[in-house]
């Protein structure tokens, strides 16, 4: 099956009950969609932090690697306030190129283990704004270090830390690290309520997801 202007789908897994889904471009680069065909509203959605759910954290990944360059690409989902559908779905954008400089050159200040992952909080700067000139927009994240987003349900280790009344308040963002650091992820999270009310609710600040 193959993306056109009246056809996104881009690829179907039966198997997994996903699809890939053409976006459109931001700034020139392409954005895919990893959506389920089965009924997921979005983050605050019980299914998805069980281990019976396919692991749509790899699936994404597994497209980024075949249709996108991994170098420059992350993966983010909104919180159920900053989503515009009411059904879940995982961007695959290009990430900003300041955060991720900030997380490599930070990276002794990432949680290296999931127990640690709420008290490991980030000032990353972001997108920037409209002054003169502009400035990136800093936000607080929590941020974990993962080898493999095959090994953990990121969904499940996120319920671990956070309240179920309080899932659809998150936001979630994977970004991979570069050399010299170690082969993996980055896996950060947020709420417009983290580090006094310095957080956001929106993975557009460090993915260019439109």
């Amino acid at each position: 099956m193959k993306a056109g202007p009246c056809n996104p789908c881009v690829e179907v897994d039966t198997t997994n009950k996903w699809v890939l889904w053409n976006d459109g471009t931001s700034g020139g680069k392409q954005i895919y969609l990893l959506i389920p065909t089965d009924r997921k509203k979005g983050i605050e959605c019980q299914d998805i932090w069980e281990h019976h759910d396919p692991n749509y954290w790899l699936g994404a990944w597994t497209y980024v690697t075949k249709h996108m360059s991994p170098l420059s690409i992350g993966l983010g989902i909104n919180s159920q306030y900053s989503r515009k559908e009411d059904q879940l779905h995982i961007h695959m954008a290009e990430f900003e190129g300041d955060a991720k400089i900030y997380l490599d050159n930070n990276f002794n200040k990432v949680a290296m283990k999931p127990d640690d992952w709420p008290n490991k909080i980030l000032s990353v700067p972001g997108k920037k704004d409209t002054h003169t000139p502009p400035q990136p927009q800093v936000r607080s994240y929590r941020v974990l270090f993962v080898k493999s987003l095959a090994t953990d349900n990121l969904f499940y280790l996120l319920r671990q830390m956070i309240p179920a009344n309080q899932m659809g308040n998150q936001t979630m963002i994977v970004i991979p690290t570069s050399a010299p650091q170690p082969l993996g992820f980055y896996v950060l999270n947020s709420e417009t309520t983290l580090d006094q009310n310095k957080g956001t609710s929106t993975c557009d600040l460090l993915l260019a997801c439109k």
